[in-house]
């Protein structure tokens, strides 16, 4: 560049990079302008100077004065960051660097950080920032390159490295191969067998695509029904349909079969059974054959059959059955054709099968029981006993729901129960097949349960029980044809044939047969009891003994086995093993012996004569006065009773022993001899003896009874032993002349005394034939509480009164001093003043009487003078009386006044009292409330007690079906109304709490009430005796 030629000092030469450039307004654009600015170095040339012209005359000295001065050397510029960075920091070398910004990194901002590669990098410019974007692996790998094939495709160059957990992909957004991802995300290995799959890649559930015939996730075993897993898949099993569970043993092909069945296919029975069915669950039925045979096949000529109950034209004999046994009768409905039992309680009720579904129903066993049921009210709650069968002193039960069944409802639902053992089939209590053949070949009952709640009804129609019978039809391929072992025949071997008989006879067709063993005395036995026809005097089930009257071993074989007793007739014999004697046994009545020479005990004669003429020997005759069970009771001779019992007596035990009485030949024991139990103190001599026929003892004088033991009625004194003493009660005194039968004391009317009661009780008086009055005297106002033949009490001096209980006049009652006290002097001017007035007034009533009954004649003056002469003495006796009364006027009125305040505290003492006895009712209502809530605190835990012990014994049992009800729901109620109830008891418990607590609240109060009352009676009680006393010492003058 050229500058100016002045200033020649002090001047600035300045140059910029872009002045001038065409594209410098295009910069962000320019790539050869951007590669222009960069430097890295500066050089600066200087080329030419201005001499002004002197170089012209190229004078070296001149020349050399002129030169280049740089005195300050400035270079402005920035870092080239590419956009990316505002500033330059230095590093640890001192060198500047781009501080980068935009997820760039480099000395120039020039690449794009780790991770940051989803575009490619771009410089920045004052439009866009083009900063580096990160990668998206999906949180599975931190390395990434930029992909420009990628970035062309999907607009993200982001191509991740190295996935973690199994996944694959430019954002590890997949499993790798043979790999798939689970719900929670992550990737798992499918592990498809490499035998069993077509690939070992799986779907997204991680199932293995299999080969035919194979299953599994994993494509690892075969299906049901298929075995032998190869390359070419799994064979298909070659069971039989009817045999097996169409499944087979995955490795040998094997079959699985019904558990009554066998074979590689399960195409035959096991031993002991026979029909192999396809409706069968077990396959084949066990033969029965009464257990006498394991070998038994289908029996030909049988076709199915069943025996039902419609109802279409009555009840056909179906009867009701209750808790208890009883029998009740079932509704028939003409317009349902359909039978009904309806409760009145909780207890269920039983539809009981008539005869024709009963007795000989062996055929049936393996076959269904089926029955249309339906209940009124859908609140069933169902029992382990439902249905239920018996026969053979043998019982199972079945609850409704078993076997597939659903539950009950409103309408009609068929329910079918198959009638055999198998634990799928739960009858209770679990039997063997023998046992369960063995209860339906005596068949006695069929229950169904009728009803299930309190007022329920059940509905029972077309009852069919499947069966079999020998005629054309169907054929029952379950009925068997037995082969019997030797001994047995009939179709179940039910029989012994010719020359066997029943080992067991009670048995009956269960008993074994055994051959006939009659020890060569018969050829032939009876089947059924196995008893010999007998030959040769032989007797017994197997002619093992000699019939009765013959003896020897009938055990050896022969015609003479048995020979005949030396004996008399009817009895027989026996062989003495040690001496091979004969001695006779079962004896004639009565004798004994080894030739029935003898009587026996109880029996008296001579039977062959030995002491005198034959006498056949006879029943002692004891008059049932003998133990039966003694030895020893009479002579065997002469017949004598030796040993009598009940207390009896005689050659025949005919009278009472000496001491006793009755009769002896009563029946009844009872009724025979009694003691007479004789008193000592009341029988003459003291005898023990009395008549045998009356019991009657010989009393001494004035005694009574039968054993003397008590005196006649008004004597007494038994134990004298003299007789008995008269009582001589007092006829006056005593209530009925009867006296102690010991003391002799008699009985007094009331207030009497004395042993005879002739006369008044201390303090009594008035002795009559209703017995003395009490005196009742007063026990202050009276000498003694004894009175005076009139009744009147002595009294003390200021009392009287015949019970001495009032003061005299002058004298007062004072409660601080005893007795009655004469009153001040001042009263004895009254008691003058009120005696003349009783006088005067005397003298009046004199007057009054003698104006028209005197003698003499009297005239009218003389009358009229008298007269006047009572009417002035009336006048005066009224003014005396005026002038008392006023005088006594303010005494009664301080009487009255004491008088209403002794009436007013008397009133509140009775308020005090009724208060108190409030308090005590109250106290009382509140203990009762408290043991109320306390009884029901209790009953409430109780019932918490059951409902948890309930609980824990709760078997829930899910529905067969989707359709069926569950027990929860019943439970749910339950517990719903049990929670109910106890939330009622705990409110009526917070009741009856609050209400005692009120009530000893008001109790409480009321008993501070009454002691404040009490407190204010005291103290108008003291006023009150103030009040009291100050009047009396008022009245004195």
């Amino acid at each position: 560049m050229n500058t100016d030629i002045s200033p020649l000092t002090g001047g600035n030469v300045a140059f910029s990079t872009l002045e001038g450039r065409p594209s410098a307004y295009n910069f962000d654009n320019s790539p050869v302008l951007q590669d222009w600015v960069t430097a890295t170095d500066i050089r600066v040339t200087l080329n030419r100077l201005n001499t002004f012209g002197d170089e012209v005359f190229n004078d070296p000295k001149v020349l050399k004065s002129y030169y280049y001065a740089i005195s300050d050397f400035a270079v402005g510029g920035r870092c080239k960051c590419n956009g990316h960075a505002s500033e330059c920091v230095k590093n640890s070398r001192g060198q500047l660097l781009c501080n980068c910004k935009h997820n760039t990194e480099g000395d120039d901002c020039n690449v794009c950080k780790p991770f940051y590669n989803d575009r490619p990098w771009r410089r920045a410019t004052a439009e866009n920032p083009n900063e580096c974007l990160p990668c998206d692996c999906s949180g599975k790998s931190s390395e990434c390159y930029f992909d420009g094939e990628l970035y062309r495709a999907t607009g993200h160059g982001g191509h991740c490295r190295n996935c973690a957990d199994n996944t694959d992909g430019p954002n590890c957004e997949r499993c790798l191969d043979n790999y798939y991802r689970e719900q929670s995300g992550r990737c798992l290995p499918c592990g498809c067998n490499t035998v069993g799959s077509e690939s070992p890649q799986c779907d997204n559930r991680g199932m293995c695509a299999c080969k035919p015939g194979v299953t599994g996730e994993k494509c690892d075993r075969c299906q049901p029904g298929y075995h032998s897993l190869t390359e070419a898949g799994c064979r298909p099993c070659s069971c039989s349909p009817s045999g097996s569970t169409q499944e087979c043993d995955v490795n040998t092909g094997q079959c699985r079969c019904k558990e009554n069945v066998e074979g590689f296919s399960c195409d035959r029975c096991k031993l002991g059974y026979f029909n192999l069915d396809p409706t069968n669950p077990q396959g084949c039925t066990p033969c029965f054959c009464f257990q006498h045979s394991s070998v038994c096949d289908s029996a030909e000529g049988f076709s199915v059959h069943s025996v039902s109950s419609s109802f279409y034209r009555d009840d056909e004999q179906w009867t009701g059955q209750q808790r208890d046994g009883s029998s009740v009768s079932v509704q028939w409905s003409p317009s349902g054709q359909e039978v009904s039992l309806i409760s009145d309680d909780y207890f269920p009720m039983y539809f009981i099968a008539p005869e024709k579904f009963l007795g000989n129903q062996m055929l049936s066993y393996g076959q269904n029981l089926s029955l249309s049921f339906r209940v009124d009210r859908r609140d069933t709650r169902l029992s382990a006993e439902d249905l239920v069968l018996e026969g053979a002193n043998l019982r199972v039960a079945v609850p409704l729901i078993a076997q597939g069944n659903a539950y009950p409802n409103e309408n009609m639902q068929t329910y079918v129960f198959r009638l055999h053992d198998s634990t799928d089939y739960p009858w209770r209590p679990t039997i063997s097949h023998s046992d369960f053949q063995k209860l339906l070949h005596n068949l006695t009952a069929i229950k169904i349960r009728g009803t299930y709640s309190e007022k329920s009804a059940g509905y029972l129609d077309d009852v069919s029980l499947v069966t079999a019978r020998r005629a054309p039809g169907v054929p029952a391929r379950w009925v068997e044809q037995c082969t019997c072992p030797q001994g047995y025949q009939g179709q179940h071997c039910e029989q012994c044939t010719l020359g066997y008989r029943r080992a067991r006879p009670e048995l009956g067709a269960f008993s074994p047969c055994e051959p006939c063993n009659c020890n060569g005395h018969s050829d032939d036995c009876n089947a059924n009891t196995g008893a010999c026809d007998c030959q040769d005097n032989t007797a017994g089930l197997s002619c093992e003994r000699c019939k009765d009257g013959f003896y020897g071993d009938a055990t050896r074989g022969t015609s003479g086995d048995c020979q005949p007793c030396p004996c008399p007739a009817g009895a027989t014999c026996a062989v003495v093993l040690k001496t091979r004697e004969v001695v006779c046994t079962n004896c004639p009545t009565g004798t004994t012996g080894k030739r029935c020479e003898l009587c026996d005990d109880g029996f008296f004669g001579d039977p062959l004569g030995q002491s005198g003429p034959v006498r056949a020997c006879r029943a002692c005759k004891c008059s049932d006065n003998i133990d039966p069970n003694a030895v020893g009771n009479c002579n065997r001779e002469t017949g004598e009773c030796l040993k009598c019992i009940y207390n009896t007596d005689g050659f025949f035990c005919d009278r009472c022993k000496d001491g006793f009485y009755g009769n002896a030949l009563a029946t009844n024991p009872a009724d025979k001899c009694k003691p007479c139990s004789c008193s000592p103190s009341g029988t003459v001599d003291r005898q023990t003896g009395c008549s045998q026929v009356t019991g009657q003892c010989q009393c001494l004088p004035n005694v009574a009874e039968r054993d003397c033991s008590a005196c006649q009625p008004g004597f007494f004194n038994l134990q004298s032993g003299n007789g008995c003493e008269r009582c001589n009660c007092n006829p006056i005194g005593s209530t009925n002349g009867q006296c102690d039968i010991t003391t002799g004391q008699c009985e007094c009317q009331p207030g009497v005394t004395g042993l005879h009661c002739e006369r008044c009780e201390v303090n009594f008086f008035g002795f009559s034939s209703s017995g003395c009055k009490p005196c009742d005297c007063d026990p202050e106002g009276s000498q003694s509480g004894q009175c005076k033949e009139d009744g009147r009490c002595e009294c003390r001096p200021g009392f009287v009164g015949a019970r001495c209980d009032m003061c005299e006049e002058n004298y007062f009652y004072n409660r601080s001093a005893p007795g009655c006290q004469q009153c001040p002097s001042c009263y004895s001017l009254v008691r003058d003043k009120v005696n003349q007035q009783r006088q005067k007034l005397h003298d009046l009533q004199t007057l009054i009487d003698n104006l028209g009954s005197g003698q003499d004649t009297v005239t009218d003056k003389a009358f009229e003078d008298r007269l006047k002469e009572a009417e002035r003495a009336i006048m005066e006796l009224l003014e005396e009386a005026q002038t008392s009364k006023d005088v006594d006027k303010g005494l009664l009125d301080r009487l009255n006044n004491l008088n209403n305040t002794l009436t007013t505290q008397w009133n509140r003492l009775q308020n005090i009292r009724n208060t108190v006895d409030n308090t005590g009712t109250q106290a009382d209502r509140a203990r009762n409330r408290v043991r109320d809530a306390e009884d029901l605190i209790d009953r409430a835990r109780q019932e918490l007690d059951k409902a948890k012990d309930a609980i824990s014994k709760v078997d829930i049992k899910p529905p067969s079906g989707t359709g069926d009800a569950n027990n929860m729901t019943l439970l749910a109620e339950e517990a719903r109304t049990l929670a109910e109830k106890h939330k009622m008891d705990a409110d009526q418990i917070e009741k009856i709490a609050k209400d005692a607590n009120d009530t000893s609240t008001k109790a409480y109060n009321l008993l501070l009430k009454t002691l404040d009352g009490e407190g204010k009676t005291s103290q108008e009680i003291t006023e009150l005796n103030k009040k009291y006393v100050t009047p009396k010492l008022t009245l004195v003058p």
